[in-house]
Parts: C-alpha cells; structure tokens; sequence
C-alpha cells in the first residue's frame, strides 16, 4: 500500500470520528434535554452547574459591559458638555439684559429727576440727550439730539437737575451744539448765593473745575459757599446752581482772590440734558 492510500485511509478515518463524535453529542443533548424537561434528576447539578457557571459568564461579558459603560459615559459628558454650554450662553444673555435693565433703570432716574427739576422751574424746557462729545481736549462741546426741529435756538441755557452745563452754540435741524461752563472759551456771571458777591465764572479747560474772577481777596468768600447764577448777562435766568468754591488763594496783584470751583452739575457724567426755551426770562431786570 503507497502512501497515497495510507494518507487517504487515514482522513476517512478522522472524518468517521468526527461524524461519530458529532452524533454522540447530539443524542447526549437530546437525552439531557428529555431528562430536564420530564424529570427533575438533572435539577441539582444543573443547579450547581449554574453556580460555577455565573462568574465565568460575568467574565465573558465584562468586555462589552465595559464598552457599554464607556459609551454610557461619553454620550453623559457630551450631553452635560452640551448643557453647561447652554447654560452659560443663557448666563451670558441674562447678564446683557441686567446690565440693559441697570442702564434703563439708571436713565429713567436721571430723567424723574429731571423731570422734577423741570416741573420746579418758571420756563419752557426741552428734554435732550447727549450723543457726542467733541475729540478736542482742549474744547468742552457736546452734541444733542434735539435741533430747531423741536424748538431749539442758539444762546439757550442747558442744565440738569444738579446746576448750570452751558449754553447752545450752534443748531441745526434734528441736533444742537452746546459750549460747557468748564470751555476756555466760556464765561458766566455769577454771585455768591450766601452774600450776593459778584463774580466771573471762567472754563480752564478742565472738566472738574472752573476758576471764578473778579472777586477781591478781602470779600466774605468761603470754602464750600455755593455759586449761582446772577442772569446779569441776560441769557442765564438768575439763582440757578453754577458750582461749589473748592480753594481760595491770592492771585499775582495781591488784590484779587484766586478761587477754583468744582461745577456742580457734574459734567463728567452728563447724560440727559435740560434746554430752557425763550420765554419769560427774556425780559429779566
């Protein structure tokens, strides 16, 4: 017999045992399955055969139940990404309308107490708003939105519920143009509101601070004496609030006093603007 013959004996063999081994298992899972199904011989080992089952099945499954777990936790910190991304975007919108609702707030108080302001005054007054400052540091000029359109001229006092701002210098249709107290180019008479002492309130270009002349050293002026308006000029009603006297020295002559104020309208912060409209103070004495 070749080699050939022995090789192919030998697969035919192998191949029988497989068969038979095959068949064997069957008719064995037959017979356990009739055997568990009709009787309960098979109850107790299988019942044991379950117990040594279990951790080697919690073994097989630990793989995926870790991928699970995994997916688990990344979709959770996407969906809690996604979340704080949208919380802080509705922060962020909230915390624009607070500081919207903070703006409004303090405009509508600005404007109750202008309108206050107004209702205590003997004139015609329009209600402005500042909407430019002038980029020259050396010019205190301001631009309002209200112009001939709505009744206003040049030359016309300005103020807020605090004191004097200045005047209008120039208007056109829909805005006017208004030259504050504290402008190099600015001067205003006024008088000591505690004693009538007359005076010269001149802008130096600083916007915390006007200098007052004309007044002689030896005159009643104090530290903290409130300025007004003396309507002198005839274009500034008279007792309107100018500024507060911060020092008092003597000029060069040694005859006049020097004295620096500190306007009280509060240029710096100016919004909301008064503008007094001809009307009875025309006619002032």
């Amino acid at each position: 017999m070749d080699k050939q013959d022995k090789g192919q004996e030998q697969f035919e063999f192998q191949s029988f045992g497989l068969k038979g081994k095959t068949i064997l298992f069957c008719l064995l899972s037959i017979a356990l399955m009739f055997l568990d199904h009709r009787t309960s011989y098979l109850r107790l080992p299988k019942y044991y055969l379950e117990e040594i089952i279990h951790p080697l099945s919690l073994i097989a499954e630990a793989p995926y139940r870790g991928i699970e777990r995994l997916k688990q936790w990344y979709t959770e910190k996407e969906e809690l990404l996604q979340r704080i991304a949208t919380l802080e975007e509705k922060e962020l919108y909230l915390a624009y309308e607070t500081q919207q609702m903070a703006a409004l707030t303090a405009e509508n108080r600005r404007l109750r107490l202008l309108l206050q302001s107004s209702s205590k005054l003997d004139h015609s007054t329009i209600i402005a708003q500042l909407i430019n400052i002038n980029s020259d540091p050396y010019r205190h000029i301001v631009l309002l939105n209200r112009g001939a359109n709505q009744g206003v001229e040049e030359n016309l006092p300005v103020l807020n519920n605090l004191g004097i701002v200045g005047q209008t210098v120039s208007v056109s249709p829909s805005s006017s143009k208004v030259i504050l107290i504290t402008d190099p180019h600015h001067s205003l008479p006024v008088e000591v509101n505690r004693n009538g002492i007359r005076g010269i309130a001149n802008g130096n270009g600083k916007l915390n601070e006007i200098e007052i002349s004309n007044i002689a050293f030896d005159d009643d002026v104090k530290v903290g004496d409130l300025l007004v308006t003396s309507g002198l000029d005839e274009r500034f009603p008279q007792g309107y609030p100018v500024a507060v006297i911060k020092t008092i020295t003597v000029d060069s002559t040694g005859y006049f006093a020097k004295i620096i104020a500190t306007p009280t309208a509060k240029l710096d912060r100016i919004r909301e603007v008064l503008i007094l409209t001809p009307g009875e103070y025309d006619d002032l004495p």
